[in-house]
């Protein structure tokens, strides 16, 4: 990220406040078992967000809807899915200044790929381990975020 694009970015998180992350759809499927003579696990995770995010909330709230696909594989053979969407609502201090600041692409990206990411990674790693729990399959960690 360029300089001014992080100062920007910067000036982006200060009018921001975290009101609240719900889950709105969890849903964990097992699709076999896992060979039990073993093999590589290979963990493959996507987060995207929902058409025209954020949604406003006149006059002050805005509503972003990332959603999160977990998928266990060993080899070719998938065997968990695991689809959690969440509402997560911001509120915005200076809804002008917000709304300059979003417009800057640089920004905007760095925000949903980042901000957002780590802070609902550590949700979205517990609910990936739930789902695994609710179907009967032993854990596997989720990797820390780099």
């Amino acid at each position: 990220m360029s300089t001014l694009a992080g100062e920007r970015f910067g000036q982006l998180i200060r009018l921001l406040s975290l009101r609240e992350i719900r889950p709105v759809e969890v849903r964990a499927q097992r699709l076999g078992d896992p060979s039990p003579s073993g093999g590589e696990i290979k963990l493959e995770w996507k987060q995207a967000y929902a058409d025209g995010d954020p949604f406003e909330v006149p006059p002050d709230i805005r509503l972003f809807r990332p959603r999160y696909e977990f998928i266990l594989r060993q080899g070719a053979f998938e065997y968990f899915r695991q689809t959690s969407i969440f509402l997560v609502a911001f509120q915005v201090s200076d809804v002008p200044a917000f709304t300059e600041l979003w417009e800057d692409e640089e920004v905007r990206k760095a925000f949903l790929e980042k901000q957002v990411q780590r802070t609902m990674w550590p949700i979205f790693r517990q609910h990936a381990l739930s789902g695994m729990a609710t179907v009967s399959l032993p854990p596997v960690p989720l990797p820390w975020l780099t």
